[in-house]
């Protein structure tokens, strides 16, 4: 409690974070220590901001394992954020073999893999409130930061960042599209999606030239799957061909 208060007093606009580690199958004490924590340092009159653990899998488990403790600790305390305050992956050693209780080698791209999983998994925790991961330790001398063969990188960041900032997404498509149409009535497809640019957060249309349906598609009840085509890629129309009302095709016919 004390050591929240004089992160207040120093820097009143800071986050406080609490740090601790989950091992192997000990999430429910962890959660244990959770509740005995906030409830002592909240009746001094305290409260951080953050609740963040570590994840090393050798020492904390599957990436599984990772998701249903971030998941685990922002369900049962919503008011709070969480983040990884420490990961770190080898691209070397052992072979190549993976870490105990990782799918990924001890590669460059394996290293780049695995870490990039932790993201993913810190990025989808429940109301977006997975808010980072830090990637440890940054003096140099942790595994993320060691010589690899072949690579000169001792004292320069891990040997997978350029591998990681290659495979970041420039653009996101809004891939999927849901309509449906009645027996018989051509289904009514948009003529453009939208388009997330992650270097500016926005978004746009972009025109979408569909495939044409296979023959007999909508001459039953079912559902159609149809290809379409952007300059940014791929995109999908899923169609459910519904019993219809005894209309004629037409705008009013088509349910989206």
């Amino acid at each position: 409690a004390s050591g929240i208060k004089a992160v207040r007093d120093a820097s009143p606009t800071s986050k406080v974070e609490i740090h601790v580690i989950v091992g192997p199958n000990r999430l429910a004490k962890t959660m244990e220590f959770w509740q005995q924590f906030l409830t002592r340092v909240k009746a001094k009159g305290q409260n951080p901001d953050v609740l963040a653990i570590s994840y090393y899998p050798e020492w904390h488990g599957t990436p599984e394992a990772l998701e249903l403790n971030l998941h685990t600790i922002a369900s049962t305390y919503p008011d709070y954020e969480v983040d990884v305050a420490e990961t770190s992956y080898p691209a070397s050693g052992g072979g190549g073999s993976p870490m105990p209780n990782s799918p990924f080698p001890r590669t460059v791209q394996g290293q780049a893999d695995a870490i990039q999983r932790v993201f993913q998994i810190t990025n989808d925790v429940v109301n977006n409130r997975g808010v980072g991961v830090l990637v440890w330790e940054p003096a140099g001398f942790q595994t993320m930061f060691r010589a690899v063969p072949g690579v000169a990188n001792t004292w320069e960041p891990h040997a997978s960042i350029n591998v990681y900032n290659a495979s970041r997404a420039k653009h996101i498509l809004e891939d999927t599209v849901y309509t449906a149409t009645e027996v018989g009535c051509a289904p009514a497809l948009p003529s453009s999606i939208r388009m997330l640019t992650t270097a500016s957060n926005g978004v746009s249309d972009v025109s979408v030239q569909w495939q044409a349906l296979p023959p007999g598609a909508i001459d039953a009840p079912g559902e159609v799957v149809v290809t379409g085509m952007t300059d940014r890629g791929p995109v999908t129309a899923v169609i459910d061909v519904v019993p219809g009302r005894g209309q004629h095709c037409g705008p009013d016919s088509i349910m989206s």
